[in-house]
């Protein structure tokens, strides 16, 4: 029968902290394990039996300070003493990780982790709203944070320059969090602060949607298109698709929005036409957003406009809100293409395209003539506002704003 570590400890001080020393070969052709100890230097063998019928002990002193790590006192020349024992107790100080006093230890902690996540999505969360507030927890706790203690939660908060935005998401991931545990507590008052949303032009979109990746940029066209979160986007499955009437059906909604059926564009059916069926949805989330990251910087850093750097996944949501409220006049409208179940969530649009388009005595228009029913109809898919007809020539005014 094999013994291991666990089985013994230091025949002379008690320690449990060993490590392996070699084999002691026996005059039999036998060997044993060879053990040292990390507390007091004492070498021995695996099965004190044997080590008792040698003849010869192992734990003489010039075993004991054993140069096995090459170390020499300058001053003497000989082994410094216990210096490989030292050298492992210094090296097993710096991995042990500080834990304030009062915390669990770390199997105990990420067991209460998995269990809160589990619990979550019991409670019918969101997978990824799920998987972010265990995230959360799982910050505090590697912060030495005690999750039966609601004070240290605070301190640490406190503590740390954190936006009060984010520190409000550590409060609500941790008032879920004793939910779970019946337990109540009196949180901190951290609000997200209210501050109007970056609507960038058209231009800067296409030229973003242009200069992106195949599946990158098929992706922002479809959430220009759709002004689908891109939560909803992400989870849409090419069974969803219909290539006949170009819609696209919104089947997996997220924050409590309605599904819906919303119009894509040509470019887009393009776009993903080419992409090869091998998965049930049309895009894979993962590194989504790392590749997006990289290629917004690198398009800022090669158009030289950092505006694009204020464009994020849900900028292209706010833009059609803003968009297609600025070409009705309709805010029910507007609330039905975003899924909204609440009319006061989709307001917000109408201060929006005051701040993007001001008075109607400052907004200024292209122009153009449509001849015929085809060039209107065009005009008409491509966001162009019909104003009057008809004029000697046959022609119709269509315009569309700077």
């Amino acid at each position: 029968m094999t013994e291991t570590q666990k089985d013994f400890h230091c025949l002379q001080c008690g320690s449990e902290r060993l490590y392996k020393d070699g084999l002691r070969y026996l005059k039999d052709g036998s060997s044993v394990q060879r053990w040292l100890c990390k507390a007091c230097g004492y070498r021995f063998t695996q099965r004190k039996a044997l080590q008792e019928n040698l003849s010869g002990s192992i734990n003489t002193a010039s075993n004991i300070l054993s140069n096995c790590q090459g170390r020499y006192d300058p001053k003497t020349r000989a082994p410094s003493a216990n210096k490989a024992v030292q050298t492992l107790v210094e090296v097993e100080t710096r991995t042990q990780k500080p834990q304030r006093e009062g915390t669990q230890d770390e199997a105990t902690i990420k067991g209460k982790i998995i269990e809160f996540h589990w619990w979550m999505l019991k409670q019918g969360y969101d997978e990824s709203t799920a998987k972010h507030w265990a995230y959360l927890l799982k910050r505090l706790t590697d912060l030495g944070v005690n999750l039966q203690n609601s004070e240290s939660i605070k301190e640490t908060l406190a503590k740390n320059k954190w936006s009060d935005g984010y520190k409000a998401n550590f409060i609500e991931a941790y008032t879920a969090f004793l939910e779970m545990e019946g337990k109540v507590w009196n949180p901190p008052k951290y609000k997200r602060p209210q501050k109007l949303t970056f609507i960038p032009t058209e231009t800067e979109i296409d030229q973003l949607i242009a200069a992106a990746g195949k599946i990158t940029g098929a992706f922002l066209q479809g959430l220009k298109d759709t002004g689908a979160d891109p939560g909803e986007l992400v989870r849409a499955r090419w069974i969803d698709l219909d290539k006949e009437t170009k819609t696209l059906k919104i089947n997996f909604p997220v924050k409590g929005h309605n599904a819906r059926i919303v119009r894509v564009s040509d470019g887009f059916l393009n776009r993903i036409m080419s992409f090869p069926k091998t998965s049930e949805t049309i895009f894979n989330r993962k590194r989504m957003c790392a590749n997006f990251w990289a290629q917004r910087k690198r398009i800022a850093r090669k158009l030289q406009n950092p505006r694009i750097l204020e464009i994020h996944f849900t900028t292209f949501r706010h833009w059609k809100g803003t968009m297609e409220y600025h070409r009705t006049k309709d805010i029910v409208y507007v609330q039905k293409l975003l899924g909204h179940k609440s009319l006061q969530s989709t307001m917000v649009y109408i201060d929006y395209e005051k701040a993007c388009f001001g008075t109607p005595n400052n907004e200024k228009f292209y122009s153009k003539i449509a001849t015929n029913v085809g060039e209107a109809a065009a005009l008409i898919e491509d966001g162009w506002e019909y104003v009057t007809g008809e004029y000697m020539d046959g022609g119709k005014i269509f315009r569309k704003r700077k």
